[in-house]
């Protein structure tokens, strides 16, 4: 099945599963627990200018957002979309974690763009991945 790979494709489609298995576990472990999920991110941006109604609408949308995301990516559907989209979901956090000053949080978010932008550099302008995985 990887044979027709070169290592360079395969560590790539190695990479973004990874990725993708990453942020839909994060949604899957959250949805269970979704109202401590969203008071954990108001109290965390309670003494923020952020207006709360928009972080609690952001905090119920992330681990859906999380799980869409994590799945396209295991799944190598829309890559390069789907990389984009994360990547600016990322600067949302950003932004919150900067307002909240959870440098340590915005220290971990810039290194998850980091590796996204690497993702998204080696990925195709006109297909979905480097090469097609041949079943």
């Amino acid at each position: 099945m990887f044979n027709n790979l070169s290592n360079k494709a395969l560590a790539l489609h190695l990479f973004r599963i990874s990725f993708g298995i990453n942020y839909f576990f994060h949604g899957i472990v959250r949805i269970p627990h979704l109202d401590s999920f969203v008071d954990s991110m108001q109290n965390t941006m309670r003494d923020t200018p952020l207006p709360q109604f928009l972080v609690t609408q952001l905090a119920y949308g992330i681990p859906f957002a999380e799980i869409i995301v994590g799945l396209l990516l295991i799944l190598n559907i829309k890559t390069r979309e789907t990389l984009v989209i994360t990547i600016a979901l990322m600067n949302i956090l950003v932004i919150g974690s900067s307002f909240a000053q959870k440098w340590d949080l915005v220290g971990l978010q810039a290194t998850y763009i980091g590796f996204l932008f690497l993702l998204l550099y080696f990925t195709r302008d006109n297909n979905d991945s480097v090469e097609k995985i041949k079943i």
